[in-house]
Order: structure tokens, then C-alpha cells, then sequence
């Protein structure tokens, strides 16, 4: 894209991000105009935040969605504050970050672990910029941060609460770049993997302590209508608005061919528009599944399909997606798993963080790897107490370090 172009697809990009964060803050208030709705708040920033929170139990529909609005403008105007060009990563990035408001990240608990990377940033003598994304990716681990504010009595809980943030956001960084370079691009959700590594060790070195890492869990199932409208309004007006700005056909056929290995920013490769298209495409793809499922929607399925969407505008299209999520949906079956359950509903569209698999070596390759990753994410969990978020990214890296040696050597002539 030429420069002028850059700078428009930027600015459209940002109003983009900003009109969705007031929708969910005017949402929140329709949804419970009294004072309630920061008592709600209070109740989810406070709470424990472990693999499966959902925040309208713990706070209300009102707060949960005042909780998505805040968290989403933290994360704008932290990119905006360090100058950065809002692009296809920045889409992926920010609304990954609003979709985990609905599971478990929170506007108190991300905090820290920001904090932590800017130290690394000053540490290393680099500009914070450079790490702006990796930061909101690594607030993964942010169920970290509450549990320790929720467990710990007295007043040394604040103190250890920022402790731990501050580590976590530290020393991810190093550790994100390296696993990078394990999976070559092929697990978008590299942030992910990484953190699986760091929870894991930090959960074993309490677990010797005596610490036991058992969330209470919640997942709602009476605010179905206002959150598949929420979803539906959404990713109908990406698509549209997409269309009336130009995406047509020839475009979208073209994004379709990129194999989305990391990086695959569409809004850089094919502009705004097409980009816009896709995203709505996509997001409307995994909430048709969900709807074929009859399953009352929930915070974390919101979550599932905003970073879907987001992840549209950085790899993910309908002809790598559906070749892993087919090989997911019919290993859960095969293992006389209900597609209904909790887990298995996260995995069967967190399991397209694979995608690239498919784009670049084809469905058949993409269809094993959707049904090696609903087998290992059913396990992960445990290794890292729930404290990751991201654990289908960590399984999915997992099951690249598996399958890509194995497919370079089968067909070594595939790969570029």
C-alpha cells in the first residue's frame, strides 16, 4: 500500500476500534442504568479469573460489557500513545483483548503486567512500542494477578498482586521471541504458547508450596439473546461496511489465497475493505456454528468469536479455518465428547489459530492438525493451573513442534 493509503487504512482502522469500545461502554449502560453496573465491575475486578470465568455471572451483562468497553480502550490508547500504525495485528491484537474481557481478563488485572513490560522495555534500552502488542498479548496470564489478589489475605495482597504482574510482563518478551521461532509462524497465537511455558512453571513452583489451583468456574446462560445480538450486529456491519467502502470479490478471492502464516497483516497486503469483509465473514462463520449447536450464548463464546474476527484481519480467512475446524468438531465426536461442552466449545474455534497449517500445505494437513489440537487442549489446563487463558494457544503450539518436522519431511517441497 502506498503511503497516503497507509495513513487513511490507519485512521479508518483506529475509528474502527473506537466506535466498538463506545458501543459496548452504551451498551453496558442499556443493559443496567443504575449504579449497579460499577458494583458489578467491582465484583469482576476482584474476583478470581481462572480458566472458565465468565463475567456476567460475576458481575452482570451491564458490567461484563462495561468491563469489554474499558479493556478494549486501554488497549487503543495504549497503541495510540506510543504512535503505533493501527493495522491488521493491531485488529487481531485489540479485539482478541476485548474478547478475553469476557473471559477472564479484566481492566484492574492487565494493569501489572503492562507495567512489567515497559520495564523490560527500559531494561533492554528499547522503545515501549516495540513490545505495545506483546504486552496486551501477554496479559494472558492475568488470572495470575487475581488469584493472588483473591487468595492472599490482608494488605500485602495488592503488593504481591502487582508483584506478580510485574514478573510475568518482564520476562515474557525473551521468552515470546524464541517460541516464535519453535512453531516458524505456523500458531498465531504465539503469545499463547509462550505463556503455557510460563505457567507452567510458576504453577509447579507453587504447587510445591501447597498452592492448589482450582477456580471456581462460571459460564452464564441467560444473557443468549443480547449477546448473539451483540456477535450478529457486529460482524454483520464489519461485512457491510467492508462492502459500501469497496471490498468486491476479485479482492477477497485473492486474501483467500495468502496462507496466513505469521506475519499476514490483509489490511497491509489487500487494504482495509476486503479486510473489513473477511472479518465479518469469518466472525458470522463461528457464529453459525454456534446457533447450529442451539447453545445459549455465554461470555467466553463471545470471546471465542471476537478473536476470531479480530484474527481475520492477521491470517485467518474461511479456506484455512474450516479444514481445522472440521478435523476438531469430528475428533471431539469421535471421542463421544459433547460438542456442547465447555472446552470443547472454546476449542472447535480457538483450534484456527492452526490455520496457516492449512493455508500452506493444504485442508487435508489443516483437517489432522484441528483434530490433534482438540486432542491435546483437553489436557493442558491442568499444566498451568488455568491460569493461561490462551491454553488453546498453547496447544496449538504444541501441536506445531509435533506436526511441522513431520510434514517437511513427508513433502519438504511444500514448504516456503
Amino acid at each position: 500500500m502506498e503511503k497516503g493509503s497507509t495513513h487513511a487504512a490507519s485512521t479508518r482502522t483506529y475509528h474502527i476500534l473506537l466506535l466498538t469500545a463506545a458501543a459496548l461502554l452504551l451498551a453496558a449502560v442499556a443493559a443496567e442504568p443504575s449504579l449497579e453496573l460499577f458494583r458489578g465491575l467491582w465484583r469482576i475486578v476482584t474476583y478470581e479469573a481462572g480458566l472458565i470465568t465468565d463475567p456476567v455471572v460475576t458481575g452482570g451483562l451491564g458490567a461484563a460489557l462495561l468491563n469489554m468497553g474499558l479493556v478494549l480502550l486501554c488497549g487503543v490508547g495504549l497503541a495510540r500513545s506510543q504512535k503505533l500504525p493501527f493495522t491488521g495485528a493491531s485488529l487481531a491484537c485489540l479485539l482478541m483483548l476485548a474478547g478475553f474481557a469476557m473471559l477472564g481478563k479484566n481492566i484492574l488485572n492487565i494493569q501489572p503486567i503492562l507495567l512489567g513490560t515497559w520495564l523490560y522495555s527500559r531494561f533492554t534500552q528499547e522503545r515501549f512500542a516495540k513490545y505495545v502488542y506483546l504486552s496486551l498479548y501477554g496479559t494472558c496470564l492475568a488470572p495470575m494477578v487475581s488469584y493472588v489478589l483473591y487468595y492472599i489475605d490482608g494488605p500485602l495482597a495488592w503488593a504481591a498482586m502487582v508483584a506478580v504482574g510485574l514478573v510475568i510482563g518482564f520476562f515474557l518478551p525473551p521468552i515470546a521471541a524464541y517460541t516464535s521461532r519453535i512453531h516458524q509462524g505456523y500458531n498465531l497465537y504465539n503469545v499463547g504458547f509462550s505463556a503455557g511455558f510460563v505457567g507452567m512453571a510458576v504453577a509447579s513452583v507453587l504447587r510445591g508450596f501447597g498452592v492448589s489451583f482450582e477456580t471456581q468456574g462460571s459460564w452464564s446462560s441467560d444473557a443468549h439473546w443480547p449477546l448473539m445480538l451483540l456477535c450478529l450486529l457486529f460482524f454483520a456491519a464489519l461485512l457491510i461496511g467492508g462492502i459500501v467502502q469497496g471490498g468486491r470479490w476479485p479482492g477477497y478471492k485473492r486474501l483467500c489465497h495468502h496462507s496466513g502464516r505469521a506475519v499476514a497483516d490483509f489490511v497491509v497486503l489487500e487494504g482495509l475493505p476486503v479486510t473489513m469483509v473477511n472479518m465479518g465473514a469469518c466472525g458470522l462463520i463461528g457464529l453459525a456454528y454456534y446457533l447450529a449447536l442451539g447453545v445459549p450464548f455465554s461470555g467466553p463464546m463471545v470471546c471465542c468469536l471476537f478473536s476470531l474476527c479480530g484474527f481475520a484481519a492477521f491470517g485467518k480467512h474461511p479456506k484455512n479455518i474450516l479444514p481445522v475446524m472440521a478435523g476438531a468438531v469430528l475428533t471431539a465426536f469421535l471421542m463421544h465428547t459433547s460438542l456442547r461442552q465447555q472446552g470443547v466449545l472454546l476449542a472447535a474455534i480457538f483450534c484456527t489459530g492452526l490455520a496457516p497449517i492449512a493455508g500452506q500445505y493444504g485442508p487435508v494437513w489443516g483437517f489432522i492438525a484441528g483434530c490433534l489440537h482438540m486432542a491435546v487442549v483437553l489436557n493442558t489446563s491442568f499444566l498451568h493451573g488455568g491460569m493461561n487463558l490462551y491454553n488453546n494457544g498453547f496447544a496449538a503450539g504444541l501441536v506445531c513442534v509435533i506436526m511441522i518436522p513431520v510434514i517437511n519431511a513427508l513433502q519438504p517441497d511444500t514448504d516456503g
